[in-house]
């Protein structure tokens, strides 16, 4: 195994769906089954920092991948949500990656496509969440250097 994905369901002030954090680890795993030959796992109980940190410790192949959704600062609704993710590495624990990913449809490159329906409807959210999962794990990816699962060279 190579990634443990799991979602921080507890830490928003807000009540989410779950259905919004299904997404987004939904996202993030396929994302990264794609991008690597090793494995990927994920659970759908909630996880919070500490027991990331705990599940990377015990760890001595696998990097804990954590994703949190939360409003973001400036949020007019319920809506302005950043999912925030954060690599502990196997062993140390110690924080490989952080980053931030915006569930809209502004996505890198020539062409935006975007799910159908309107933006008020759930399953366009839960769309926008994937990708935002998808970018997450695209980032994660990049940032370890892994290409095909295994690292690539200086």
């Amino acid at each position: 195994m190579l990634f443990y994905v799991a979602a921080n369901r507890q830490d928003s002030f807000s009540t989410l769906p779950f259905a919004y954090y299904d997404a987004v680890v939904r996202g993030c795993v396929d994302r990264l089954r794609a991008g690597t030959s090793g494995g990927v796992d994920a659970t759908d109980k909630s996880v919070n920092r500490g027991e990331a940190i705990k599940k990377a410790k015990s760890e001595s192949s696998s990097y804990v991948v954590l994703l949190t959704l939360k409003l973001d600062t400036m949020a007019r609704s319920y809506d302005d949500l950043v999912l925030e993710f954060v690599v502990f590495a196997p062993s140390t624990a110690k924080v490989m990656i952080t980053g931030n990913s915006y569930p809209n449809g502004a996505r890198t490159g020539p062409v935006i496509l975007g799910p159908r329906g309107g933006p008020t409807s759930p399953l366009y959210r839960e769309r926008l969440l994937a990708l935002a999962g998808e970018d997450a794990g695209n980032r994660i990816l990049k940032a370890l250097h892994l290409e095909g699962g295994i690292p690539k060279g200086p």
